[in-house]
Formats: structure tokens, sequence, C-alpha cells
């Protein structure tokens, strides 16, 4: 029996390339692969044991991400991490944060409160004892929770991709370890308009909150990694 065109055959498992482009996210986002390196796609297959083709399909998925950049006949490389970029994806995030602030506080979600409130005394806690790698993944767990809560798994799913792609715990860690007392401070208030439940001024909170924070992060990072903000 001839066999179909209909139906391609099944060169290797999709796993293969999720979990190559899992570890490249990683590396990136630790800073292990650095903004604007090339990526080494033959030392690379050589490290992980894998052929040339899982490996191209996984640069192109976080192409799509927005943590690679593909150059024609140049390569592969790390998208660099300008101030301008910053800004610019730290904008659509005040907005999408904003929204889903806002949903959650008209589904009426009461649970939120206790789980923002927890996190933010573990941030506390993190930041007393000089912890901020830690303190930065608590941070990301604060946003977390009122995204999860918003009732709306692709709005929820949009802004991940957008905070990954923008905070880097590389530079976070000593981004944190500088402005943690202010962010402290501006998450409790974020907090206790939860409380309250307008969702108008909730919403505007946390939108005002992220514009804000990209331009403090830009600056930050035009004065500590100069190498990396000249990159773009």
């Amino acid at each position: 029996m001839g066999r179909s065109g209909s139906i391609p055959s099944i060169v290797r498992p999709r796993s293969l390339v999720e979990d190559v482009a899992a570890r490249l996210s990683e590396a990136i986002f630790e800073g292990r692969l650095a903004p604007g390196r090339p990526i080494g796609e033959t030392e690379l297959q050589r490290e992980l044991g894998i052929s040339r083709a899982p490996l191209r399909e996984a640069l192109l998925k976080l192409e799509g991400q927005g943590l690679v950049q593909i150059v024609p006949h140049k390569g592969a490389f790390v998208r660099s991490m300008s101030p301008r970029r910053i800004r610019e994806l730290f904008t659509v995030r005040a907005w999408l944060e904003g929204l889903a602030a806002r949903l959650t506080v008209e589904r009426g979600d009461d649970a939120v409160c206790g789980r923002l409130e927890a996190i933010l005394a573990d941030m506390a806690a993190l930041a007393a004892g000089g912890r901020f790698k830690e303190y930065f993944y608590r941070h990301w767990d604060f946003h977390h929770a009122f995204h999860e809560s918003c009732g709306n798994e692709e709005l929820a799913a949009r802004i991940a991709s957008l905070r990954r792609e923008s905070l880097w715990l590389s530079f976070s860690v000593t981004y944190f370890a500088h402005r943690h007392a202010q962010a402290q401070t501006t998450h409790r208030c974020i907090v206790e308009l939860f409380r309250a439940g307008v969702p108008e001024q909730v919403e505007l909170a946390v939108r005002g909150h992220i514009l804000e924070a990209a331009d403090s992060y830009a600056r930050f990072l035009q004065e500590t990694y100069p190498e990396v903000a000249g990159s773009a």
C-alpha cells in the first residue's frame, strides 16, 4: 500500500523542540546567554546532543516569544534589552495587567487579597534578608495572583509572555536590591485598593505602577548595564 500524502510522517517527538526551547529560554532569562550575544548553533547541537532541525525549530519558537532574533545570513542572536524596548514592552503590559486587575475585582474574588497579603509579607522578609533572587520570584507571584484570578485565560497567557520577555532575572535581581522599599510601598497600596473593591481605581493603580516602573527600569539598565543598553 502506498503511503498517503495527506498525513505527514512523524520525524521526531514535539517534546524535543519544547525541551530545547525551554532550556534556551531559561538560559536567556537567567543571563547565561547575554543580550545581543550570537547563539552558536554548532556548539549547542554538540552540548545538547541534538541535530540541527530541532534546534532551528526551537529558535524559531523563541523568536516568536521575543527572546531571540534571527538575522538572515548571520544567525540567531539573543534579543537586546534596550531602554526603548523595555519601555515599549512595559507600556503594553501596563494596559493588559491593569485590565486583569480590573476583571479580578469585578469577579469579586475575595481570596485574592489574602494571597496578595501573604506574598507581600514574604517579599518584605526576603528583602530584609537580602535574598533578592527569591524576592524576584515572589514579586512575580504577586502579579500572577491577580492575573490567574481575572477569569480570562488568554489575557493571563499574553501577560505572562510579556513579563518573561521584559523582566529578566539577571537584571531584575540587581534592580530590586536598589528599589525594593519603594516597590513594596506601591504594592501595599495596590492590595488596599483590591480590598476596597473599586475596579477603576485598581486598574489605574496597576497601570500607573507599571508605567512608572518602565522609566525607572529603563534608566537602571542604561546606568548599570551600559554595554547592554547600547547594544540595540
